[in-house]
Order: structure tokens, then sequence, then C-alpha cells
């Protein structure tokens, strides 16, 4: 009788790594009916509500970033969460040793990769931005692969890491969607799942400048979870008269993409490869304090399909210049969509699944 092969996934933290994960878990599964998952995570990371709600099966671990982090926090990191972490990985493993390890970033993947290297599991690292992190530029060269969701990755890394670009999976709900121009105009805005301060305090007020200047258009504003921050966005759209929904969240991104015409948002790595997907136009403010810069070369990997604004140049008529340039223009519009298309990760389903064959090819896959 032959063993069902096990993938663990660890990482996660935020919503840019957790995502890729559950997509890839999702694609290895349709793929390979027989496969278990195991997922590795952090208890103080959006993981630990999100995939026990979804019924998945996962280790969390007790532990703290040591970016930023005091020398004593860095120190109890190091000498303490991390070996103990590794260690009741490979206590959960006793039983049943995984096939593969997949880190996808966050502190739980330097635990899991560790655990899986000590073990002798094969580990195979998914960067999702275009500027890799500092563990996995130090990891790759320890690890069997890595899976680059923006070519521009490749030359960040050592070359002794083997690297294959396969681009970053997205949902088949929004990979469905197809940019189109409505009339009026629709503009979204989206500053990630914690909104974004400087989108919600200067984009209203932009849109306010434009409404001055007679232009027509609408919006959908996803503004965060900040009741304060979203009714002050709200009230500036209604003193305007802007036709405006304002969400705390959006369950159905493919139905928000599908309604715009020019996004605004911060440029994590999965936004940039749905806005790719979709076509759809867009102006990305990166986060001008993440990890490496990553955000900016996530944005200029968009190419012709998204213009870039630095932080610290964006006020109200800075934006309402940038928003009148592009929102009303509808041939401007329609060649970043096709500049756009170009550079979407249309093939990353296979690409990744072709990666992972090689270790999980005693699952019965589906014809």
């Amino acid at each position: 009788m032959s063993r069902q092969p096990m993938l663990c996934i660890a990482g996660g933290g935020t919503g840019g790594h957790v995502m890729p994960a559950l997509a890839l878990a999702d694609a290895a599964r349709n793929k390979w009916p027989e496969l278990k998952v195991q997922f590795i995570g952090a208890e103080r990371g959006l993981e630990a509500r999100l995939l026990p709600e979804r019924g998945e099966s996962v280790l969390l671990l007790a532990m703290h970033g040591v970016k930023g982090a005091g020398l004593l926090q860095k120190i109890r990191v190091l000498a303490w969460e991390l070996p103990r972490s590794v260690l009741n990985i490979r206590r959960s493993w006793k039983n049943m040793r995984p096939d593969l390890l997949v880190g996808v970033g966050g502190y739980a993947s330097v635990s899991g990769v560790l655990a899986a290297l000590t073990a002798r599991v094969p580990v195979v690292l998914y960067e999702q931005n275009a500027m890799p992190g500092i563990v996995n530029r130090y990891l790759a060269r320890f690890c069997s692969q890595i899976m680059l969701g923006f070519a521009a990755a490749a030359s960040k890394l050592s070359s002794r890491a083997h690297m294959a670009i396969t681009g970053n999976i997205v949902r088949d709900s929004i990979a469905m969607i197809r940019w189109t121009h409505h009339q009026p105009p629709c503009l979204l805005v989206m500053g990630g799942s914690q909104g974004a301060r400087v989108l919600n305090e200067n984009v209203p007020d932009a849109c306010s400048l434009l409404v001055q200047k007679g232009r027509s258009f609408t919006i959908i504003h996803i503004a965060g979870n900040d009741a304060e921050a979203r009714s002050s966005v709200i009230n500036t759209y209604a003193k305007a008269g802007i036709k405006a929904e304002v969400l705390p969240f959006c369950d159905d991104m493919s139905a928000f993409y599908a309604a715009g015409d020019l996004l605004i948002a911060r440029s994590g790595a999965m936004t940039v490869s749905e806005a790719a997907m979709c076509g759809m136009p867009a102006i990305f403010v990166p986060l001008p304090h993440a990890a490496d810069d990553h955000q900016r070369y996530n944005a200029l990997a968009q190419q012709n399909g998204a213009r870039v604004m630095d932080q610290k140049h964006i006020s109200a008529s800075s934006l309402a210049l940038e928003i009148e340039d592009l929102l009303f223009n509808e041939k401007r519009l329609a060649a970043m969509s096709r500049d756009a298309l170009q550079q979407a990760p249309k093939d990353a389903v296979y690409k990744q699944l072709d990666v992972l064959s090689g270790y999980l090819a005693k699952a019965g896959s589906k014809p």
C-alpha cells in the first residue's frame, strides 16, 4: 500500500504570505487528491484565525519577529523561541514526515525551513516579491529550489540558488476578470487589509478637487478597520456629492476589480499580480517602510501598466492631477490595461505545480 504524500507549507503573518500559501495548497490538492497538507504558522499571525476557519491542519508557533526588536527580544527569539519551535515542528512530524516543505515567508517560515533542513526534508522557498527578503536571500543557498513571483527577483539572489520564475497564483475568480471602461468611470481605492492612512486622508480630498472642476465619477474605497478613519472618508465623499461605496474590507474582490476603471493601492505582491491579471490600470503608492523597500520593486515590475507615486510626494493636489490624467482618458487606460496584461502571471499555477511535482510525484495526479 503506497504512503499518503504530504506537503508542509510554513509561514504567514500577513495576507501577503497567507493568501499565496492557500492558493498553492488548493492548486496542489486539486492536482493530487490524495495529498495531505499541513501548515505551520505563528500564533500572532493572520493564519491563526484564517486557517482554522477553513478547517486546515495547522501548527501554530509561539514566536515573535526580530525586525525592529530590542536586543533582549532578539536574544530570546534566537536562543529560545526559534530552537523550541524547530523541536515542536520535528515532534509534529514524528508519525508522518512531509515529502516537501514550502517556505512562503514570515518568521514562522524560518522555523519550518530549519526543521526541514535538519530532518533532511526537501525545501522549496516561495518568494512573492520582486525584492527577496533578507531571510530568503540567505536561506536560498541551502534549499532545493526557490519559486519567484517576479522575474526581477532573480538578480537579487545568489547564483547558487536554483530558481524557477513562476509568477504568483491569482485566484480563479479574479483571474477571469478583464478591465472594461465604465460610464461614469469608477475609481478603486485599496490600502490593504489594514487600510492605508495616506490614501484615506488624501484620496477623498483629491476627489473633492476633481468634483469642483466638474468631473463626474464613482468610487469604491476599501478604507480598513479603523472606524474613525472610515467615517472621515465617508463624510468627505458625502460633502463633495460623490457617489462612493466605502468598505472596511472586501469579501468579493472579483466584483471589486470588475467595477473599476483605475486602481489606487499599495503595491503588495498579490495586489500587483491581481491588477496585472485583470489588466487593471493602477497608481501604486509603495509602503515606504516595507522591508527592503520590496513594494517599490513590485510596483516597478508592472512597467507601463501602472504609475508609481512616492508617498512623500503625496498630497490631495498631486493625486488629483494623476487621477485626472488617467481616469477620464479611455485610450490611455486601455493602453495601460494591455501593458498590464503582458505582465500577468497567467501560467503561475502550472509552473508552481511543475516545481512541486518533482517531490510529490507519488501522489495520484488527476488526468
